[in-house]
């Protein structure tokens, strides 16, 4: 299938009625929500609410068997994940995909090439158009280094650095992609509470210079309702509670399906304004300060 003609600014994602099933098991049944254009969405519950098998049938790794996934009104159903990729929407993973022996320029850079034909005759001569080309890319690339703080990591390994700022490379290349939708399987997973809690701005920044709509899949719920100006939550495979997040911090059936999510996940980057009749939990305190 051919790509329609290139189109700018956010897209509008629209999810009605999907499902799934594997092995007999109703992993997501029946969901519908919708992300307007520049919104950002979190999709939030106990692990193995359905979250991520939803991003999968977004994305078009998983097939639903029922219901449709729409890109500004258009089917999705017969796009692959590689000619969803090329209409605008980019997809993390919870593991950083990068290439442990590289730097990260050269991470960037190569990021930078896969969106262009490169031509090594015309580059190693230097013909003009090559060498233009080489200056857009150099430009895209030093702009996300400085919109993500960067600079003293560029000639580093990326298997050098710590989890985190793995995590921030991964954002930049994906901001070198110019989504339209952008799809985020918990960014924050299996990082330092003290890296988690620089993530909402982080996150708040990629939104406004990549001009996106993003869907959020996070175990982090004060950064979900921090960040997310639409919070839909989860439970055994289905939608119970979806709207602003004032509104559904309110709902006792969202309390119910989120609070199935342990307490480092409801507490790990700061308050989230919930309140939740648990007792303390131990540590969580005092780790607030741990280093990465």
């Amino acid at each position: 299938m051919s790509a329609p003609g290139t189109v700018t600014g956010p897209a509008r994602l629209t999810v009605e009625n999907i499902g799934v099933t594997f092995g007999g098991v109703r992993a997501v049944d029946d969901v519908s929500f919708e992300a307007e254009p520049g919104a950002i969405v979190g999709l939030i519950g106990a692990n193995g609410s359905g979250k991520t098998t939803t991003l999968d049938m977004i994305s078009g790794l998983v097939i639903p068997q029922q219901g449709t996934v729409r890109l500004d009104g258009r089917d999705l159903a017969e796009y692959l994940p590689e000619e969803r990729q090329r209409i605008g929407m980019v997809r993390s993973f919870q593991d950083c995909r990068l290439y442990p022996e590289l730097s990260v320029l050269d991470v960037l850079l190569l990021c930078e090439d896969v969106k262009h034909e490169v031509s090594v005759l015309s580059t190693t001569l230097q013909l003009p158009w090559a060498r233009r080309s080489e200056k857009r890319k150099r430009a895209a690339v030093d702009r996300v280094i400085g919109a993500f703080g960067l600079d003293r990591f560029l000639y580093h390994r990326t298997a050098e650095l710590s989890t985190g700022t793995r995590r921030v490379v991964d954002l930049a290349s994906i901001l070198l992609a110019e989504p339209r939708l952008l799809l985020l399987d918990e960014p924050t997973a299996g990082i330092a509470q003290r890296e988690a809690e620089a993530f909402i701005p982080l996150l708040q920044r990629l939104h406004q210079v990549a001009d996106t709509t993003i869907v959020l899949v996070e175990h982090d719920v004060p950064l979900v309702f921090e960040l997310c100006t639409t919070v839909v939550v989860m439970e055994q495979g289905r939608v119970v509670a979806a709207g602003p997040s004032e509104v559904v911090r309110a709902d006792p059936l969202a309390l119910a399906a989120y609070l199935g999510a342990s307490d480092e996940a409801i507490l790990a980057s700061g308050p989230s304004g919930v309140s939740v009749d648990r007792p303390p939990v131990d540590g969580v305190a005092a780790r607030k300060g741990d280093a990465p």
